[in-house]
């Protein structure tokens, strides 16, 4: 996610790219890779399964939900109980809110709505399962199982439950030109070597951490608004009134859909991938799908093919810049003019960048954010050397330099939660994250450098990793890159 886009961070931004372009040079062609080899990912263990059927009341802005989860025990423990986030409670209460104080105007610009999930029953095979809801915001379910679970071993839980959508202007919620759904529904919390990891819904950062799942959602919407969302539409069925898509979205950690009265899409493809944007602005409609389709080329280039077939840039009522969700991104609608085309195209191929580093490369982003957002704002660095040159990246870096000399440097390898604020938190996992990457680039060469990330991209394509695996991949090259980056520690 790209972190307060404010209009001092704009500010700030848009004279560095006024020198970056007055100064800097025009289009550059593209560096060889040599060296770079491919690989087969490891083997993949069992994943869940979601099918839903969705109905959106427009009136009340509610969404009426069945599901279905197939969950599988990937541990090497028997379980009585799962647990699931339920992140649309984070929105419940003022005070649970997941932003900070002096952006609830902006999250809120018609004053607090709250919004919830109305969990109806939890079943197995038609029997009530026991469960309650905890957690910090109350965003936590917990469901007791009928019988043991073993290693291996799957379980179908269905679930009824309906969702209100909240008047704000954040990742969740609807403003005066779109409906952002996202973070909506029961996703199976992770269960990895530390157990269940069951954070809340935080306000600094990207709150998320979820396994890999397989989609199959039908969504009934009026037929006044047009839809992008994770997957691929395989079904269309409409009358006057109302249209019922049918969506499928494979090997995907989350599911999410943007709709819109206003949508101007425009489509482009590249290598068989279907590019699309949602626009607000006519005007800029082929400027974000030109950066949509070099951002998938450059980043496919760079770091190994883009796995899916479908790839959409959604405009969006989003006040803090942009998010990234599988096969999707939302940028704030307010970008899309020709005054901010570089802070467009700068949120666009970082959002993009994120479908390597957390679509298809997982972590948990409360604990390790560095290990997404950092390698994220580099590989957006070098989406401008790409396309626009050496000058440019080199002036990228140094502007990135500049703002860690003068802000209070801290450690970039803390959790989300122990950051004062969002600017903060910022400045030291993008910005001097970033640099620590470039260091590490510039110590080990190129070839070593982009062998080693396609490598890793690879490696763990559909996976969650860690920071030990990622510092694994480098030390088996006979890169010591913990002496590397301590200096950003």
């Amino acid at each position: 996610m790209v972190i307060n886009f404010n209009k001092k961070v704009r500010k700030i931004l848009s004279i560095v790219v006024a020198l970056t372009i007055l100064i800097g040079g025009g289009i550059y062609t593209q560096r060889s890779k040599k060296g770079v080899q491919t690989f087969s990912p490891s083997q993949e263990k069992g994943i869940n399964r979601y099918s839903m059927d969705v109905v959106f009341d427009d009136e009340s802005k509610r969404l009426m939900c069945n599901q279905n989860v197939e969950y599988i025990n990937n541990t090497e423990n028997t379980l009585d109980k799962v647990y699931f986030h339920i992140y649309p409670n984070a929105f419940s209460k003022k005070e649970y809110a997941p932003f900070e104080k002096e952006e609830m105007k902006q999250a809120y610009p018609n004053g607090f709505n709250e919004g919830y999930i109305d969990l109806k029953n939890v079943l197995n095979n038609d029997k009530k399962l026991e469960y309650k809801i905890e957690g910090d915001k109350n965003d936590l379910l917990e469901i007791k199982l009928a019988k043991q679970l073993k290693p291996g071993e799957k379980i179908s839980i269905d679930m009824k439950y309906n969702v209100k959508i909240p008047n704000s202007e954040g990742r969740f919620g609807y403003g005066k030109n779109t409906v952002n759904v996202t973070n909506w529904f029961p996703i199976a919390c992770v269960n990895d070597d530390r157990g269940w990891n069951l954070k809340s819904y935080e306000t600094v950062g990207d709150p998320f951490y979820s396994d890999t799942g397989d989609f199959y959602v039908k969504i009934l919407i009026p037929t006044k608004y047009k839809m992008g969302c994770t997957g691929n539409v395989v079904n269309e069925k409409r009358d006057r009134e109302k249209v019922l898509y049918e969506v499928e979205a494979k090997k995907v950690r989350d599911f999410a859909f943007v709709l819109s009265t206003k949508f101007d899409i425009n489509r482009d493809s590249y290598k068989g991938i279907s590019i699309n944007t949602y626009n607000l602005n006519d005007k800029m409609s082929e400027d974000a799908t030109g950066i949509a389709k070099d951002s998938i080329r450059i980043f496919s280039d760079l770091f190994g093919k883009y796995p899916y077939d479908t790839y959409s840039v959604v405009a969006s009522d989003f006040f803090i810049g942009g998010m990234e969700y599988p096969m999707l991104v939302m940028i704030d609608q307010s970008l899309y003019t020709q005054k901010d085309k570089f802070l467009l195209e700068y949120v666009i191929a970082h959002e993009t960048a994120h479908q390597w580093w957390y679509s298809v490369i997982g972590n948990d982003e409360i604990s390790e954010p560095w290990l997404d957002e950092a390698l994220t704002e580099y590989s957006t660095v070098l989406y401008f050397e790409e396309k626009y040159g050496k000058d440019i990246y080199e002036k990228l870096i140094k502007t990135m330099e500049i703002q860690t000399k003068h802000h209070l440097s801290e450690n970039i390898f803390k959790p989300t939660t122990k950051y004062k604020n969002s600017i903060d938190y910022s400045l030291n996992v993008y910005t001097k994250g970033a640099l620590a990457f470039d260091a590490v680039r510039k110590e080990v060469g190129d070839d070593v450098f982009f062998s080693t990330l396609k490598e890793y991209f690879n490696k763990y394509q559909y996976q969650n990793v860690n920071a030990a695996k990622f510092v694994e991949l480098w030390n088996s090259k006979g890169i010591d890159i913990d002496k590397i980056i301590r200096e950003y520690k």
